[in-house]
């Protein structure tokens, strides 16, 4: 879990950093979206790991994801809006799913910290 945090939070980094010019933030957005849906479906081949907490917020990203990709069959890109619904929106959903898999990690470092610790009593 922890190397797809750190792909997850790298490319969010990488992303950020582009957004120096604007055009080149806009076209590594993309790329994210891309590697971040992935990273969504391999998370949840391992649904079974996760707490109650953990599938929530993952399933809350599904649908956000998805509200959000069928906000594209609107108009809404035409309108006063389009530019916040270009690069904020998907930024901030990005930034929700970074803490998402910080947490996940947590959860499985806190787990494998626990299981290495010799019991002396």
């Amino acid at each position: 879990m922890r190397i797809i945090h750190n792909i997850n939070k790298w490319s969010f980094i990488l992303t950020m950093l582009l957004y120096i010019t604007i055009y080149y933030g806009m076209l590594a957005q993309i790329l994210l979206g891309c590697i971040q849906v992935c990273l969504a479906i391999i998370l949840l081949f391992h649904w079974y790991k996760f707490n109650l907490r953990k599938k929530r917020h993952l399933l809350i990203y599904v649908f956000i994801a998805s509200c959000y990709g069928l906000f594209w069959l609107t108009d809404i890109v035409d309108s006063d809006y389009g530019f916040i619904f270009l690069t904020a929106v998907p930024m901030s959903i990005a930034g929700y799913f970074v803490y998402i898999t910080n947490l996940i990690q947590d959860v499985q470092n806190n787990n494998v910290r626990n299981i290495q610790k010799p019991n002396l009593s």
